[in-house]
């Protein structure tokens, strides 16, 4: 059973039961009311007749004023009851009574009669003789009966309208839970394309519509996130693949002129030889890088140390101005000193500044400031170099790039450099930022955490 026929049904027997017990209840009410008055009645009407010295004479002289349904009887004990009204086929007669139906007359009015009831008072005359009268209730039953029956019927009216009501008004009010289903199923097929409308009237639906709808986007940005890393990976492996063919070609050629050239002169090799060696150690290099990301991603870095990360950048700044004499370099850096594996800020450093001597010429100005923000150290290293497309800088951003196939075509070195640069830096709780530098080359900033070293 669906959940609207489930709430229409319960609609239904709460209209049907609360209808049928307040119907019941201003029926028997009525007829309540109505017999109350009978009683009053005829109440009063005994409490005249004993007040006078004659009740038979003076229930007599009363007859006139009374209802229709009025009855009177003298009982004497032992004989059959003496009518005193004018006996008519259709007029009312009251049946031989008991002495304790007689007795309980005396008090408060009883109903007496199983076919034609009887609200009856009774007055005691001595000489076991009683006064006994009182109306017939029949036209009250009847009415109970029928008040009953029109009440049933109602009741059986405001149940199929109350039903159909609240089927109307459920479905249209869970027509938004179908669509939320219905939703959620082609979401499950793969189909992360769709969006689901918010549009419910009901405060808890639009919730709930709401809650599914950043769900599933937020299951979209994941699938994204996914597909981008997939892609950055595939793009990584085929760095490495290239990095690694290309020593491996080297070494395998020589090797071969090794293998097959028996009478090559001394100089052949020793030259094939050294090539051998250098190709060699590039691969060794490569391998070095690989376990270095690898251990990066995994763990967090090891034998931190409290040491004046400033110091470090103009350490390799020096060194930079002995490859590059001719090179002005700027430096406004004062002590900041940081707690962090220094072999691996000494490596992040000899990256950055590795790559301005192989990718810019050697006149190009460089200018490094650091700064302090929010308990990080900033370091801007800003180059005068060709600078990047903003497509370039996009994809070094999202780490998609190889650092020196963008800036320029010497290819010396693993390939690895942005990789290095960027895990490094996120393993210590900061992040490598790329952008067009002021001034015209590229930007790099390097943000650390000032006191701490942080997880990856």
């Amino acid at each position: 059973m669906t959940l609207a026929r489930r709430i229409s049904l319960v609609t239904s027997l709460t209209i049907v039961v609360t209808t049928a017990l307040f119907a019941t209840l201003a029926a028997f009410s009525s007829r309540n009311a109505a017999l109350d008055a009978v009683d009053q009645r005829i109440t009063e009407l005994r409490r005249t007749v004993a007040e006078s010295g004659d009740p038979v004479s003076a229930l007599l002289q009363s007859v006139e004023s009374t209802s229709p349904d009025f009855v009177a009887t003298l009982i004497v004990v032992g004989e059959d009851p003496i009518s005193l009204l004018e006996s008519t086929p259709t007029a009312p007669t009251i049946a031989p009574l008991t002495i304790d139906q007689l007795s309980s007359a005396l008090g408060d009015a009883i109903t007496i009669g199983s076919g034609i009831p009887f609200r009856v008072v009774s007055i005691g005359l001595g000489n076991e003789q009683w006064l006994v009268f009182g109306e017939r209730v029949e036209a009250i039953q009847s009415q109970l009966e029928r008040q009953l029956l029109t009440n049933a019927l109602i009741a059986l009216l405001l149940t199929i309208l109350g039903g159909t009501l609240s089927a109307i008004i459920t479905r249209k009010s869970l027509r938004p839970i179908g669509q939320i289903v219905d939703f959620s199923q082609r979401v499950a097929l793969g189909h992360l394309d769709i969006s689901l409308v918010v549009d419910s009237t009901s405060l808890e639906v639009r919730e709930l519509q709401e809650s599914i709808s950043s769900m599933v986007d937020s299951l979209k940005d994941a699938a994204n996130s996914r597909a981008q890393s997939e892609s950055s990976m595939r793009e990584f492996l085929a760095d490495v693949a290239h990095e690694l063919r290309t020593p491996l070609t080297t070494v395998r050629a020589y090797g071969d002129l090794l293998a097959t050239t028996n009478n090559a002169d001394p100089e052949t090799r020793a030259r094939a030889q050294d090539r051998i060696a250098q190709e060699s150690r590039r691969m060794s290099r490569l391998i070095d890088d690989l376990l270095l990301l690898a251990r990066l991603s995994s763990t967090k870095p090891e034998q931190s140390e409290r040491f004046d990360v400033c110091a470090v950048v103009k350490s390799h700044a020096d060194d930079l101005a002995m490859l590059d004499p001719e090179r002005p370099i700027d430096i406004g850096c004062t002590s900041h000193v940081i707690c962090a594996n220094r072999a691996l800020i000494e490596r992040l450093f000899a990256n950055v500044f590795s790559n301005i001597h192989r990718h810019t010429p050697a006149t190009a100005p460089i200018e490094i400031r650091c700064t302090t923000r929010d308990e990080f150290v900033e370091f801007t290293i800003d180059d005068a170099g060709p600078g990047l497309e903003q497509a370039h800088i996009q994809q070094l951003a999202l780490g998609t790039q190889r650092f020196g196939s963008v800036r320029s075509t010497d290819q010396h070195g693993t390939g690895l450099g942005l990789h290095l640069l960027t895990s490094i830096a996120r393993s210590h709780g900061g992040e490598v930022l790329f952008a067009k530098g002021r001034l015209g080359g590229l930007c790099v900033t390097i943000r650390l955490p000032e006191t701490a070293l942080a997880t990856a």
